[in-house]
């Protein structure tokens, strides 16, 4: 038995290039492991010339990711310095602001408001800023009032001076206009801390006029958390007429389409209770993305029902010709009448779709020319 299997054991009989190929020794392949396969010398060359490309690419794809980052660092380490060489400049120098009923406030250290502010950044930074150095130059902020302001300028002294945050000092009557006068001022990180208190304190009766706000600064995150509270109470919003025709018509706009699209689920996202978009233009998009997915998922659905139909019809010609009597098959009888009910269904909803997306496409390009402002009183 045992030399049987010796015999067994031998390999068969090989042409020359097979036994070559299994022992031979191969160009470019003498430390190469046994499982790997013969690779011919262009088949390597090949390999090395990809290689080499992809490094290549991987090289330049660092070096300009590198570049980004050194520029990006650069330019802001320059806007640091040039921040630091006006705020130096401005020492000393004390202006006043006029508000409301030619109210002034007087003597605000200049360097303080640089720092802070963005926009007396800008405007010390102009080339036209030597001319007012010498003058008692006087910034306008006309549409606030005296109070509103001085307490504004109390929160700059604060974060000037101390770590304190700003929700343990600003008072509520005060914090909207707080709110309008550091996005006036362009103090960003004012603005935050102060968004970041309102947001934690909208509830169902503040709602309408913080969604107002957040509409008019354009603050996505705040515009977001007020229209939950704005929906879930939307009717009673609108049973008040003061309070419903004091908003804003492109503002209602939005709650009146985003409140069809959460009822009917027309953007195609189910039932939601959440706000879906940030502004009218991603809420425009999304209903035209959902409208063309729908016109194509119509699209293939008519597709296939001829396709369905047309082998149907096939199968029927080549029975008929071969001779045999079978009865009559309904080419549009069963699965395909079924999907025919479907897909008209499907037609009548991209129509509605059609005719929403076009309704609301008018209403907000009207809505872009106007420009209105909100009459009713915010509450904190």
């Amino acid at each position: 038995m045992s030399q049987e299997q010796d015999v067994l054991e031998v390999p068969l009989l090989q042409d020359i290039s097979h036994y070559l190929h299994e022992n031979g020794i191969l160009p470019g392949h003498l430390n190469a492991p046994a499982h790997e396969p013969y690779q011919q010398q262009d088949q390597v060359e090949l390999e090395a010339t990809v290689n080499a490309q992809q490094e290549y690419q991987t090289e330049i794809i660092n070096k300009f990711i590198k570049d980004d980052e050194e520029i990006s660092i650069k330019s802001s380490e320059e806007s640091i310095i040039r921040k630091k060489t006006l705020l130096e400049k401005c020492k000393g120098i004390s202006i006043s602001i006029k508000t409301r009923d030619s109210l002034v406030v007087k003597n605000m250290p200049l360097d303080m408001l640089v720092d802070q502010c963005d926009t007396f950044l800008t405007l010390v930074g102009s080339e036209h800023w030597s001319s007012f150095v010498n003058q008692d130059f006087v910034f306008e902020l006309n549409q606030f009032q005296k109070e509103a302001v001085e307490h504004f300028l109390e929160i700059i002294q604060i974060r000037d001076k101390s770590s304190i945050l700003i929700r343990d000092f600003i008072t509520s009557n005060f914090i909207i206009e707080c709110c309008y006068i550091a996005h006036y001022l362009q103090a960003t990180d004012v603005l935050n801390e102060i968004v970041s208190v309102i947001q934690s304190s909208i509830d169902s009766e503040n709602c309408t006029s913080i969604c107002v706000l957040a509409d008019e600064l354009q603050i996505p995150s705040l515009l977001q958390a007020s229209m939950k509270f704005v929906m879930e109470r939307l009717d009673h919003i609108k049973n008040d007429v003061e309070v419903w025709n004091s908003i804003p018509s492109t503002l209602r706009n939005q709650i009146i389409a985003l409140n069809k699209a959460v009822k009917s689920s027309i953007i195609g996202r189910g039932q939601t209770k959440e706000a879906i978009f940030s502004s009218v233009e991603e809420f425009i998009a999304i209903l035209n993305d959902t409208l063309n997915c729908h016109k194509e998922r119509l699209r293939e659905a008519k597709e296939r029902q001829e396709e369905i139909i047309e082998d149907r019809l096939r199968e029927g010609r080549v029975i008929s010709g071969s001779g045999r009597f079978v009865q009559e098959k309904d080419v549009l009888g069963g699965s395909v009448a079924d999907a025919a009910k479907k897909i008209k269904r499907q037609e009548e909803r991209v129509n509605t779709l059609q005719a929403f997306y076009n309704e609301q496409k008018a209403i907000f390009a009207k809505d872009r020319q106007s420009v209105e402002q909100f009459q009713g009183m915010f509450q904190l």
